[in-house]
């Protein structure tokens, strides 16, 4: 039989992940449902029964639909029957595929696979993923446990005083209940930190330190509930302790919030634990203004796991984007994590050779590369084209897409091509046809120039003759009309190329959004003077609590002058025109 349900077309999010246990794939499936809206997921599992395979859909609390192909007899099972024999395998050694989905693709799912949605029952996650994992093997046991306590009772003779009966009905229950022997009931003889773990079955301990007024402690506790509920969702880590000092002034609050636990995940858990819990702080803090009528303000916060502590600008500065440029001449640039820079520098250089190779002339081209565990990449180009900006866009997207498939694979992250943003100039030709229709007019004004020239000299021999000798300043301001007359024709031209790309390459200027140009220029022997006057609006780079940004405005400043400087020299040899910079004015607002 043909297994039914239908998958949305995209790339997994983790492939061939194996688990062993329970706990593991409950942890899976927990940080997979955190990230979005449900999840889809592919399991190949087997026990001395035959090979599984299950496709499960689930949103944020329960299963939606359910399939299992038993592979060896091709037996295709739905809905109830598949989640029961999911259920008999949980706790054996699976492999997963999994795919995350948001609200729109699991409503398409849902409809793509209504067949089997309507045939499974709707079981909570929670039911599902804490079966015990040993399936039908832990029933045996505890039918195995009954007999012996069964055959143990009825050995004790009825004939036995009530005393002894007792004692050996109470051997009976220790035999029976072993396991409950193995977790030490007293802390003190488990001072491990690994034995305290089961520390949130009790609850965390709470500490409020008011200074200047009274907050209700209710509103704390809510608070702390909301931060510790966040805390359950992150693989591997277990608060032991939140502690807040709080300065009550008139109507706000003003908060130190420190959280203290540990985690038994890898460095990386640890960094996604402290970097998640640093923005529940706040983001569960307006919780204070809803139950105590106080506006929460969050001065300082610390997560200490494992004796670490960490300081929000520590995970900013950790998660720092680069911003530079990839080629030697700035045609391109990129900003994207340290981490994985050359990665991504590699993949603009790969991705504009190959533009370029369509026929494509890249002026300029900024690559912004947004997230962390999953990428997004917008593009902004300035290019010169034979074709239409429809056109321009359609091939980039589709380089864009295939390159970053491929760079996902090698990463083993998730990269999605966003926004392309394309100002497409006049091509190169355009000025190609203007330089060779000056060369042909300097070459008639210059056999035009030489015949006056010969002429002038006859002429001047005749006034010398008569006695005149001031046609020399007449000729030479003739001369100077001439030569500013056939300049004239170059010089418009020019201008407007210049504006145009000025205006487009201002607006990949990283860190800022470009907002107007002003531009005035004046002709002075033969060179164009300059006077331009440019205004941005700075971008703050958002933070947990607050803006921080390294770059300063004068490093800004120094990018915009050095691409319009650029700008002037490539359109000054295009059209053999001398251009100056007399006035250049950048404000950042």
């Amino acid at each position: 039989m043909v297994m039914r349900m239908q998958l949305p077309d995209k790339q997994p999010l983790m492939e061939n992940v194996v688990v062993t246990s329970a706990g593991e794939l409950r942890a899976l499936v927990e940080e997979i449902i955190s990230k979005g809206n449900g999840a889809f997921l592919k399991i190949f599992a087997k026990d001395s029964g035959g090979k599984y395979y299950f496709t499960v859909l689930l949103d944020r609390s329960k299963v939606l639909a359910a399939e299992c192909l038993i592979v060896d007899k091709k037996q295709d099972l739905n809905g109830e029957e598949a989640i029961s024999v999911l259920k008999s395998l949980i706790g054996k050694p699976m492999v997963v595929d999994v795919y995350d989905l948001d609200e729109l693709e699991i409503k398409l799912s849902i409809a793509d696979n209504v067949d089997v949605y309507v045939r499974t029952p709707k079981t909570p996650l929670k039911e599902l993923l804490e079966t015990t994992g040993e399936g039908p093997p832990a029933k045996t046991e505890e039918m195995k446990a009954t007999t012996t306590a069964t055959v143990a009772k009825s050995e004790v003779p009825a004939t036995l005083p009530v005393v002894e009966k007792v004692k050996a009905e109470e051997k009976v229950e220790e035999t029976v209940e072993e396991k409950p022997e193995a977790i030490p009931e007293e802390p003190k003889t488990a001072p491990a930190p690994v034995k305290e773990k089961p520390a949130p079955a009790g609850k965390p301990e709470v500490v409020v330190n008011l200074n200047g007024g009274s907050v209700p402690e209710k509103a704390f506790q809510v608070y702390a509930e909301d931060l510790l509920k966040e805390a359950k969702r992150i693989k591997g880590l277990t608060i032991s302790r939140i502690e807040f000092d709080a300065n009550v002034g008139e109507g706000v609050v003003y908060l130190n919030v420190h959280i203290y636990g540990n985690s038994d995940g890898g460095a990386r858990d640890i960094e996604i634990a402290e970097k998640r819990m640093l923005h529940a702080v706040s983001k569960y803090a307006p919780v204070l203004l809803r139950e105590a009528e106080v506006k929460p303000i969050v001065k300082d916060v610390s997560i200490v796991i494992d004796g670490q502590e960490v300081k929000p600008q520590e995970i900013v500065n950790r998660d720092k984007k680069k911003t530079g440029n990839v080629t030697k001449d700035g045609k391109i640039s990129l900003a994207v994590l340290e981490d994985v820079w050359p990665y991504f520098s590699a993949y603009a250089r790969t991705v504009i050779t190959e533009v370029e190779s369509t026929g494509i002339k890249v002026k300029k081209a900024y690559f912004d590369v947004k997230g962390r565990r999953e990428f997004e990449v917008n593009l902004s180009m300035v290019a010169e084209a034979g074709m239409t900006k429809e056109a321009v866009e359609r091939i980039l997207r589709d380089i864009l897409t295939r390159h970053a498939r491929e760079l996902g694979r090698s990463l083993k992250r998730y990269i999605t091509v966003h926004n392309i943003d394309v100002e497409v100039l006049t091509p190169a030709v355009t000025s190609k046809t203007a330089k060779e229709t000056a060369v042909v007019t300097s070459s008639k004004a210059a056999e035009v120039l030489a015949k006056k020239e010969l002429l002038e000299k006859e002429v001047e021999q005749l006034l010398k003759q008569a006695g005149i000798d001031e046609l020399a300043p007449f000729t030479e301001e003739k001369k100077k009309e001439a030569e500013e007359a056939m300049l004239r024709g170059r010089i418009q031209p020019a201008i407007e190329t210049l504006k145009n790309r000025i205006h487009a390459e201002m607006k990949l200027i990283p860190r800022v959004t470009f907002k107007w140009l002003k531009m005035n220029h004046e002709v002075k022997d033969s060179t164009i003077q300059l006077d331009i006057e440019a205004s941005f609006l700075r971008e703050e780079t958002g933070g947990l609590f607050g803006s921080f940004s390294g770059v300063s405005d004068s490093k800004i400043k120094r990018d915009i002058e050095s691409t319009i400087r650029r700008i002037l020299r490539e359109v000054s040899k295009e059209y053999s025109i001398r251009i100056e910079l007399r006035r250049l004015n950048i404000i950042i607002r």
